[in-house]
């Protein structure tokens, strides 16, 4: 298989080819191919719900080229405002998650989040937030490292007792702005939806669900991390 070179300041991967349409077959030979058995549990949840989602529901993931925000281990901030998401007319918290930058190829909805049924970028200075995975990811937390434990970036399981569910926050294939350097990595502000699943659904409190945000601590789990819910269709 084909590999490209992606980068978020001086960190360095390797991504999956493009292709024209999403296959979650071939995303987990990924994952098993690159990082191993946490990523699966990590993802593993994750990809079977969207692959149930998009045998009923209206959604359509692709390989995306080009540059693009990686929430997947970020804490967000709830603004306050609300926002719409594609595929309901519910109205969900908002939150901004500042989120380090790519480029290559990622995973898209082009019909979910607030995405317009393309890869094209949102606006002029504009990305979106897709989904790639990575075992080290620079974090806020940590000064933007871009390698070494302190961009680790491990699953972190946040069980259905601490009634948290409606904190985590559902990045992937939201809009993304504001882009910057920040101790020379590029980051950007997402604005994404707080106790959503990718259904378009609010997300029980006593709900699991995954994150790669804190670096394996629970505190985070109540700190509206971008996650993946476990138990919500």
């Amino acid at each position: 298989m084909k590999k490209t070179e992606r980068k978020a300041g001086r960190h360095l991967g390797t991504i999956p080819a493009a292709a024209s349409g999403f296959s979650f077959a071939r995303l987990r030979h990924f994952i098993r191919a690159t990082v191993g058995l946490s990523a699966i549990i990590l993802v593993g949840s994750w990809t079977n719900t969207l692959a149930a989602q998009d045998q009923h529901d209206q959604h359509q993931f692709a390989f995306c080229p080009g540059n693009y925000a990686l929430c997947s281990a970020s804490t967000c901030t709830p603004t306050g405002n609300k926002i719409q998401v594609n595929g309901t007319k519910r109205l969900f918290p908002e939150a901004n998650c500042t989120c380090p930058v790519f480029s290559g190829v990622a995973i898209a909805d082009l019909l979910g989040g607030t995405m317009q049924g393309s890869c094209a970028p949102p606006s002029t200075n504009g990305i979106w937030s897709w989904f790639s995975l990575m075992t080290h990811i620079p974090q806020e937390i940590n000064g933007w490292q871009t390698s070494g434990p302190q961009a680790a970036a491990p699953p972190l399981y946040c069980p259905a007792a601490l009634h948290l569910g409606n904190k985590q926050v559902n990045c992937f294939s939201f809009a993304c702005d504001h882009q910057r350097y920040v101790n020379g990595v590029l980051v950007a502000t997402c604005h994404c939806a707080v106790g959503e699943s990718p259904a378009g659904q609010s997300v029980p409190p006593a709900t699991a669900f995954l994150t790669q945000a804190g670096q394996g601590n629970l505190n985070f789990c109540s700190m509206y991390p971008v996650a993946g819910t476990i138990s919500v269709q």
